[in-house]
């Protein structure tokens, strides 16, 4: 199969014959990826009467009942309901089958020397990503802004992420205040991350990153228009072949009535299309 995407006046080929799984696998037997002091992620075999779910027990048909929690247990996709007092529901979100996506990879820095600044409980030594390593990223995508719509980051450094890991305890790296509003500045509706959370994993219960990215000023208060058309989704994992640049995402998860949503993000590179006259 042979894609073709017209954005901003020009063409791309997309590498649909070469997907990139950002979404970790989440073994309900085994390693799992895990965050903010959450126990495992379960299942379980059905039962009841004469039935069981297990076709190693002499069951019928496998048939499992699971416990999870999507902020903790693995990659996940919320929206404004994560944080809002009405009940916003992710799964009546819709994001287009192929959206313009820019990659980049930033170093953490410590929020002392960033330059940058936190609104919520911190301390100098924090591993944080700031605005100037992600201007330099998107400086080396050297993307259209149409691209900006979806902006993947992938970290490296001390705080950074490593798949299958328990986070827990850790204080994994964040966004700054200002990395926050340039983003947003750069038109992005799709933030995904690879680490546990946008904000401090102990951010003294203000979540003031998710806050300034929903436009939710107010503890209690009701989105705004804009906030409503944005998702955010944490615990990728970023392949090390996947260079910076751009790409068209596919951004699936499940239809939950709820703030939040495991989910399967998938990346097909964006190649430039000579033009034809």
């Amino acid at each position: 199969m042979r894609l073709w995407v017209e954005l901003d006046g020009a063409r791309y080929a997309v590498a649909a014959d070469h997907p990139l799984e950002l979404a970790q696998p989440l073994d309900f037997y085994g390693e799992q990826p895990r965050a903010f002091g959450l126990g495992r992620a379960q299942a379980r075999a059905v039962e009841g009467g004469d039935f069981v779910g297990d076709v190693r027990r002499g069951g019928s048909v496998n048939c499992e009942s699971i416990e999870l929690i999507a902020h903790g247990h693995g990659t996940h996709t919320e929206g404004v309901g994560h944080i809002s007092a009405e009940r916003v529901p992710v799964g009546d979100l819709a994001p287009d089958p192929l959206m313009p996506a820019v990659l980049l990879r930033v170093a953490t820095r410590t929020l002392g020397a960033s330059g940058d600044s936190s609104e919520g409980k911190s301390s100098p030594d924090d591993r944080v990503i700031c605005t100037s390593e992600l201007r330099s990223a998107l400086q080396r995508a050297d993307v259209s802004p149409a691209f900006c719509r979806a902006i993947i980051i992938a970290t490296s450094g001390e705080g950074a992420a490593a798949p299958l890991r328990d986070y827990s305890g850790t204080n994994p790296a964040y966004l700054t205040a200002e990395a926050v509003t340039w983003l947003l500045a750069q038109g992005c509706e799709h933030l995904l991350i690879d680490l546990p959370s946008i904000d401090r994993e102990d951010d003294g219960g203000t979540t003031p990153v998710h806050r300034a990215y929903f436009e939710l000023s107010a503890v209690g208060a009701g989105p705004t228009d804009a906030g409503p058309r944005r998702t955010i989704t944490e615990l990728i994992d970023v392949p090390e072949s996947a260079s910076e640049g751009p790409y068209f995402l596919s951004l699936r998860f499940a239809r939950f009535m709820l703030d939040a949503s495991p989910s399967r993000p998938i990346l097909y590179r964006a190649e430039p299309m000579p033009e034809t006259r």
